[in-house]
C-alpha cells in the first residue's frame, strides 16, 4: 500500500471517507525510517509553539539594508521568515543583543 494523506485544516470535522481511510491503516506499521528524531529542545520549542498558537501573531512591515532578505532567503531558504521571527523573540531574554544593535545604530 503507498502513502496515505488526510488532510483536515482543524476547522472542519473528518468526513466519513477519511475517517475510513484512517480506521484501514489501524493495523498498519507506520515507516519511521526516513524522520529524523525530534531532540528535547525540539520537541520543547513544538510543545511551546502548540501552546501559543498561531494566533498570537501579527503582520507588521520593516525595513532592511539592502540584500538582508536575499541573503536570508539564500542561506536559510523556506521558512526564514519564520527563523527572523523567532530571533526577535528570543532578542526579548537578551536586552544585551538590544543595547548592541542600539550603539551600533
Amino acid at each position: 500500500m503507498g502513502m496515505v494523506r488526510v488532510t483536515s485544516t482543524g476547522d472542519e470535522p473528518f468526513t466519513e471517507k477519511m475517517l475510513a481511510e484512517l480506521a484501514a491503516l489501524k493495523d498498519r506499521p507506520i515507516d519511521y525510517s526516513d524522520i529524523p528524531e525530534m531532540t528535547d529542545e525540539e520537541i520543547a520549542d513544538l510543545r511551546r509553539q502548540i501552546a501559543e498558537g498561531r494566533r498570537n501573531r501579527e503582520m507588521f512591515s520593516l525595513r532592511l539594508q539592502n540584500g538582508t532578505i536575499e541573503w536570508w532567503q539564500k542561506n536559510i531558504g523556506k521558512g526564514y521568515t519564520t527563523v527572523m521571527a523567532q530571533l526577535l523573540y528570543e532578542a526579548r531574554k537578551h536586552p544585551e543583543w538590544i543595547k548592541k544593535a542600539i550603539k551600533s545604530h
